[in-house]
């Protein structure tokens, strides 16, 4: 990027990485999570409003929730004593996160959205819904609302509202879905409050644009537009 400057004599250049894909926004916290840049070992303060790119991993403690609105149309609310890495969400293809320890709640801003929710045992495609997945010694998946199907190369169940599945590990197929019980079901999720994740979305919107295609002013006040979409 300080090539590309020297070359060209911009007066501005972008405030993100050649390369970076913005793929949510911060829209809520609790506590104090952090947030691992994509290849990078230091864990920094999450903040609100902060957009998140593709690679980034959100790491929260005991005492630590966080929520994030994708591009793509879902909100994810992560609990506490987890990781999630955004493996994709800010271009073309589908949002996907990654977790080995972790539980989220998805919901859909819209009735197109998804999200897919990567384990080591099993993948959760969300379509349309309201769901909680969780991951430690085995995977644990439970629908409120909507439709969600887990897939392993052992088997795929699909499971509807009030149900619920687990996979006891990479080896093994998804459990035959069964209905959920009062007890069964989370509650932790309803704590965390999301305001105003339509303007935040609008927000993410505009950068993911702003990131696509750059439009920079030279010292002699020309203008350059320069596509930086991701490949």
């Amino acid at each position: 990027m300080f090539a590309v400057a020297a070359l060209l004599g911009l007066a501005s250049l972008p405030a993100f990485a050649a390369g970076e894909v913005v793929a949510g926004v911060v829209i809520t916290l609790t506590g104090a999570p952090g947030l691992k840049l994509a290849g990078k070992t230091a864990v920094k303060p999450l903040k609100r409003n902060q957009f998140v790119n593709e690679g980034d991993s959100i790491i929260t403690k005991a005492g630590e929730f966080a929520a994030i609105a994708f591009i793509g149309g879902a909100e994810v609310r992560i609990s506490e004593s987890s990781t999630f890495v955004v493996e994709s969400g800010g271009g073309q293809k589908p949002t996907q996160l990654f977790t080995t320890i972790g539980k989220a709640w998805t919901r859909m801003l819209h009735g197109h959205s998804g999200i897919r929710i990567r384990t080591p045992t099993a993948v959760a495609a969300v379509r349309g819904t309201e769901a909680d997945v969780e991951s430690n010694e085995r995977m644990t998946v439970k629908v409120y609302e909507g439709f969600v199907d887990v897939e392993n190369e052992h088997g795929k169940q699909a499971l509807v509202a009030g149900q619920m599945t687990q996979v006891a590990n990479a080896g093994s197929a998804p459990e035959a879905p069964k209905a959920m019980t009062d007890a069964d079901k989370g509650t932790w999720q309803d704590a965390l409050k999301a305001e105003g994740v339509e303007k935040q979305i609008g927000r993410l919107q505009n950068e993911a644009d702003r990131r696509r295609s750059l439009e920079l002013k030279t010292k002699d006040g020309k203008k350059i537009k320069l596509n930086l979409e991701k490949k």
